[in-house]
């Protein structure tokens, strides 16, 4: 197979054939604990009831949401903001309404452990997505520290999801993906740091459920595409430390890391399709921790195997001020990588800088939290990369320089792009593939500029409302940079009225520029929070 590189090698080439292995070992062992945790929640609700006299304290409760959105209006999609971040709930596409149910069950063993699981079904017309299974997992934890099995929508950890524009890599922008993961509930004191120092962790793996629609994205777009990649699982982790936050002034410190490797790939050669299997046995899922590789990746024609899977995350440090007991101001860089470039700061002024205020006063406050946050991912470590690894000899040895950039953000040769259902799960200022109209698959507009700005606060002791928007402009990438730069202006207003289990919101957010066009946008959204147990 003939490779062509698109951009650094963090950016992918072709693969090899793919080894017997455990391919079918991660999906058994996913739906075996699955059922094994949801039958024990089972168990557990049952003796609950059967003890519901007033025998045992710890007893199981059992909840339900409902709830209905729509979003009217004109343009091609629903606004920017009224989609983004919001693990891809509501649907892109304009003129889009749906109906939500959920149950979630949890069951205290004792008062260290208990033991929690939900199903959350979508139902949508004029969406992305008609029907689709949005949460279902269940969730074992002891003291600070869990295990869970499923897909979940998860908090963030260190941005607010409302405020933010949100994280590099493990954001909440896209549909959730189902996996098996460990870590702590919040941040943990380590111990004899005499309360100075905690930590916050996750570490799992996971699968994309996407292959369907990738290929039929493929199929859409024709030419504009030149391959896919289906069956691909995820590995993702996080780590940051915490000083103590009660403190004058504390320090976080991070990195989170997500990572797609095995399935798939196809990609058209000489007119036709060539399907292409990575290898899948138990020491890939060790590979891919700390970013082994093949020395002999280029003998072996699998140039993107100088690193197993495609790579990307981002490194945090943020500074608190508690400038006195109600009010706390934090400074913030998540600097993002897809290699050894961005982890050294050779992408200059790329990342995630921002300020966060909190008001932690009691009662209504006019002002509750407040983010400005600048987005920069222009440089990506510089246009060029030039490594002798990629040259068979006697040219290898003749290679002196080495210059290793174009890191082409979100973007792989394999897995063509870090997408979920086209989008991404990082930060949506980089344009999500789903918008391509023409079908393509990969990201047109990585290198861009933006500003963003949230604001939230309470008007009454029912009514809060919600303010963002965000301006960007894109040049497109380094390998097919746009002819016309990029620009759009997205903002939205949003009231929330809560009255008793009822919640109900109401929203207007715009579009304009020539990114998603002008689009208006009318939203409302009503939900009920029920108790059965």
């Amino acid at each position: 197979m003939v490779c062509t590189p698109h951009g650094s090698r963090s950016g992918g080439f072709c693969a090899r054939p793919k080894t017997k292995g455990c391919v079918k070992v991660f999906p058994r062992l996913f739906l075996f604990l699955l059922s094994c945790l949801l039958s024990a929640v089972s168990a557990s609700a049952q003796g609950a009831l059967e003890q519901s006299e007033g025998r045992d304290t710890l007893t199981t409760s059992i909840t339900y949401d409902l709830a209905t959105e729509t979003a009217v209006g004109t343009g091609d999609y629903t606004a920017f903001q009224l989609v983004t971040n919001r693990h891809h709930v509501l649907g892109t596409r304009s003129n889009t309404a749906y109906v939500r149910g959920a149950v979630k069950v949890e069951h205290p063993f004792t008062s260290d452990l208990s033991l929690s699981a939900a199903v959350d079904g979508i139902a949508s017309v004029h969406a992305d997505h008609h029907t689709f299974l949005q949460q279902c997992y269940a969730n074992l934890s002891w003291q600070s520290f869990f295990i869970e099995v499923g897909s979940r929508e998860e908090a963030t950890v260190l941005r607010d999801e409302q405020l933010s524009s949100g994280l590099f890599a493990n954001g909440i922008n896209a549909k959730p993906v189902p996996k098996v993961h460990f870590g702590t509930n919040g941040f943990w004191t380590i111990p004899f740091t005499k309360g100075w120092l905690q930590a916050h962790f996750d570490f799992g793996y996971g699968k994309f459920t996407d292959s369907g629609y990738r290929e039929e994205m493929f199929q859409r777009g024709g030419n504009v595409n030149w391959g896919y990649a289906t069956g691909a699982y995820a590995h993702q982790k996080h780590l940051y430390f915490r000083t103590n936050p009660a403190k004058r002034f504390f320090v976080v410190a991070g990195v989170e890391h997500a990572v797609q490797f095995g399935g798939t790939g196809y990609k058209t050669v000489n007119g036709e399709l060539v399907a292409t299997k990575k290898p899948l046995k138990l020491k890939s899922f060790f590979d891919v921790i700390a970013s082994f590789g093949d020395k002999n990746y280029y003998e072996n024609d699998v140039l993107e195997d100088w690193v197993f899977g495609n790579h990307l995350g981002s490194m945090t440090l943020q500074v608190g001020w508690n400038i006195d007991s109600d009010h706390l101001l934090q400074a913030y860089l998540d600097n993002p990588f897809e290699d050894g470039s961005g982890i050294r700061k050779g992408n200059g002024w790329d990342g995630l800088w921002g300020l966060q205020y909190d008001n932690k006063r009691a009662g209504r406050q006019m002002v509750r939290k407040a983010v400005v946050e600048y987005f920069q991912t222009t440089n990506q470590s510089g246009p060029l990369h030039w490594d002798s690894g990629d040259y068979p000899e006697p040219v290898r040895s003749q290679v002196d320089d080495f210059v290793v950039g174009n890191d082409n953000y979100y973007n792989h040769m394999f897995y063509v792009a870090y997408s979920h259902y086209g989008m991404t799960p990082g930060n949506a200022l980089i344009t999500s593939p789903i918008y391509n109209k023409d079908g393509q698959m990969s990201f047109r507009d990585n290198r861009v500029k933006a500003w963003h700005l949230g604001v939230n606060g309470e008007i009454t002791d029912r009514l809060s409302y919600l303010v963002k928007g965000s301006y960007r402009e894109g040049w497109g990438t380094y390998s097919a940079p746009l002819v016309v730069k990029h620009h759009s202006f997205d903002a939205m207003v949003q009231g929330v009225y809560d009255l008793g289990p009822w919640r109900f919101a109401a929203a207007y957010a715009f579009d304009k520029g020539n990114i998603y066009g002008d689009c208006h946008t009318f939203n409302l959204k009503i939900g009920f929070h029920g108790k059965i147990l």
